[in-house]
């Protein structure tokens, strides 16, 4: 069962009166029927709901107590979406926003269980899976790809802490895939869902901002210094970041004739990526890279909107090569040149290595979940996880792990070479290359991989539903 994402004024009495945290962030939740002229969110409630949000990160690293609250309240709010609700729209919000929140969450080292943002956001997709019955043709491959992974839980010895750090993220996409692959999302409702994962990285955004003015950054080049991250893990911000860039890029062709919308969205887009590149983290800066050149491919189909993105991607190309990119050589010495002309894969080729032997030695079931880091002692001195969820699938579940990898290519490509909208699949694949390319330098981390490649699932604009242009 397919649902589509509108909202009607009936459907706003049954969903009770909660809102996100805020009587602000309230309103842009009860109110979803709320549109400008254009059919788009109006410029004042998107400016406010952003607002809301980007001193969450600087109160967090304060008070972690209250990331813990806050954690607890979205996945409430959620909750409570779902056992309201009569469409899982507004539910999808929420998972859309934990995606978001999660590197803020972690940052603090706010008090939750392991992987928090990856089983919450499985606990509401379950519970819309159940109740909305989003289960059709998107159901197949997903159980074939849990099915693939299950055998190498039974040949290691059994770590409850393993098995959650492996397997929750693919896991976590595969059921992604099956809730999402039952949803359709109006523009006016990819809108808000897109909102909903930008506002939480512009709240990591501003924090990077606040530790540049006011910390000891010392650029050095080797993207080794935290200090501009607080001493998060400088590949996860920079992944986070680069995640809100890719929304905020997107969005920009979701607003038809909104000139102020265009340009709040190519303004975050670019400050986003400029903050990635700050971090000298060079996979969210390339992931989001990726993700926009694939999808402008797609984009340009539509003739509608051949120029906008033509002029889009020159102003924003022309702005990053002589206004932002100068700038940030300046601010660092010239040393974020040194560090993105290097292509040195700080031993992930090393994990490559000793991971594909291992499949070579154990090509039918692997080693084992979670068994793979203690081979890389020899080479590291200590149990490196490996970087590369590709290579980990072949270690640890053999040729099992392959025929994974292969159905993940065999879905992207029917994703590719599906008849769908420009806009659609511009989308659509560009998340989905986002995933792709997030899992080749960071695993699965975090959810936001898992949680991309299942939103390319859903059904964007329907034909009737596209903005018109000028």
């Amino acid at each position: 069962m397919t649902y589509k994402a509108t909202t009607t004024t009936s459907d706003l009495r049954r969903s009770g009166n909660s809102g996100w945290v805020s009587p602000g962030l309230r309103k842009y939740i009860r109110q979803p029927e709320l549109t400008s002229e254009e059919g788009n969110l109006p410029f004042p409630q998107v400016i406010r709901f952003l607002l809301w949000n980007a001193p969450l990160m600087l109160l967090f690293w304060n008070a972690p107590w209250v990331a813990t609250i806050h954690s607890v309240i979205v996945l409430l709010i959620g909750l409570h979406f779902v056992m309201r609700d009569e469409q899982p729209t507004r539910a999808a919000f929420m998972v859309a926003y934990i995606a978001g929140c999660e590197i803020l969450w972690r940052g603090v080292d706010a008090s939750l269980i392991s992987e928090y943002g990856k089983y919450a956001s499985m606990f509401l997709c379950i519970l819309m899976i159940v109740k909305y019955r989003l289960i059709g043709k998107n159901l197949l491959w997903p159980i074939l790809f849990l099915a693939l992974l299950a055998p190498a839980v039974f040949i290691a010895p059994f770590d409850r802490q393993a098995l959650s750090y492996q397997l929750a993220g693919p896991v976590a996409l595969a059921i992604a895939s099956i809730t999402f692959g039952g949803i359709e999302f109006k523009r006016v409702e990819l809108q808000r869902f897109f909102l909903s994962v930008i506002a939480p990285t512009i709240a990591m955004g501003v924090f990077v901002s606040f530790m540049l003015l006011t910390g000891d950054v010392a650029f050095s080049g080797s993207g080794e210094d935290e200090a501009i991250t607080g001493g998060i893990g400088s590949n996860q911000v920079s992944s986070a970041l680069g995640l809100g860039a890719t929304a905020a890029f997107f969005y920009i062709f979701l607003v038809g004739r909104d000139r102020q919308l265009r340009f709040l969205m190519s303004a975050i887009s670019l400050g986003l990526i400029a903050l990635a590149a700050l971090t000298f983290s060079r996979g969210g800066l390339w992931t989001a890279a990726g993700a926009v050149g694939v999808g402008a491919l797609f984009l340009i189909r539509d003739r509608r909107l051949f120029f906008r993105i033509l002029g889009s991607v020159i102003s924003l190309g022309l702005l990053a090569y002589f206004v932002v990119f100068p700038f940030l050589n300046n601010l660092t010495g010239g040393t974020v040149v040194t560090r993105f002309s290097d292509f040195d894969s700080t031993g992930r080729d090393v994990l490559f290595e000793i991971d594909y032997q291992l499949f070579l030695d154990n090509p039918v079931l692997g080693v084992g979940v979670g068994q793979s880091p203690k081979y890389h002692i020899s080479a590291f001195g200590y149990p490196k996880p490996t970087h590369t969820e590709y290579s980990r699938l072949l270690a640890e579940h053999g040729g099992l792990g392959l025929l994974a990898i292969i159905l993940l290519a065999v879905v992207t490509l029917t994703r590719i070479f599906s008849r769908q909208t420009a806009l659609w699949k511009g989308a659509a694949v560009g998340f989905t290359v986002w995933a792709l390319l997030f899992m080749v330098h960071s695993a699965t981390r975090m959810i936001a991989p898992s949680f991309a490649f299942g939103l390319a699932a859903a059904r964007f604009l329907p034909e009737e539903d596209e903005p018109k242009d000028e």
